[in-house]
């Protein structure tokens, strides 16, 4: 199956979930320093336990994309990125 084309620069959006939004919040703001973004809540699962919200920002490469959704998934607060 070939890869979709992408157009750079792009607005992109990751969907980060994990337990705490404080924690899922700060991780936004630190993996994304300096550059601007929007974070609004998505979803909260059924026992309240987990919660996820979606972050959009603008991206300029596909390495840029990547690195942000790596960085996501390695910080300690994100438990899930899609």
């Amino acid at each position: 199956m070939a890869r979709p084309k992408i157009d750079y620069p792009c607005e992109w959006e990751y969907r980060i979930m994990g337990q705490n939004e404080d924690g899922l919040r700060s991780a936004a703001a630190e993996i994304l320093a300096g550059k601007e973004y929007t974070l609004s809540f998505s979803n909260k699962s059924k026992a309240g336990k987990y919660i996820s919200l979606i972050l959009k920002t603008t991206v300029d490469t596909e390495g840029e994309r990547n690195e942000i959704y790596v960085s996501l998934r390695k910080h300690p607060a994100v438990k899930c990125v899609i």
